[in-house]
């Protein structure tokens, strides 16, 4: 089996997600995602397989730093949802506070 496609699930199994999580949140069609995780990323386009990756909150180098060494565990942080869960208000100060962190960037 496919190296990224264990650590693809052993993400998903962290995060406790499962396929249709990750197919609501990369937009990815359920068998496209059950394909990769089975079968492996390696046959995959690169562009499910980052999906697939920023829907776990990780990105596809980080993905390949974990291949590579197999202590290195992400550091990125991701938030994900479908606006539903907060209120016109809660997402306005979401949206501040972003553009607040990235502009201490500078």
């Amino acid at each position: 089996m496919d190296q990224r496609a264990e650590l693809l699930k052993k993400l998903m199994e962290n995060k406790n997600m499962k396929v249709a999580d990750i197919v609501k949140i990369s937009g990815l069609p359920y068998s496209t995602v059950k394909a990769i995780l089975e079968r492996g990323a390696e046959k995959a386009g690169y562009v499910n397989v980052c999906k697939i990756c920023n829907a776990l909150g990780i990105t596809a180098d980080e993905l390949e730093k974990m291949v590579i060494d197999n202590t290195y565990h992400p550091a990125t942080l991701a938030a994900h949802f479908d606006g539903e869960e907060y209120t016109e208000s809660e997402m306005e100060e979401i949206k501040n506070f972003a553009a607040f962190v990235k502009n201490r960037r500078k």
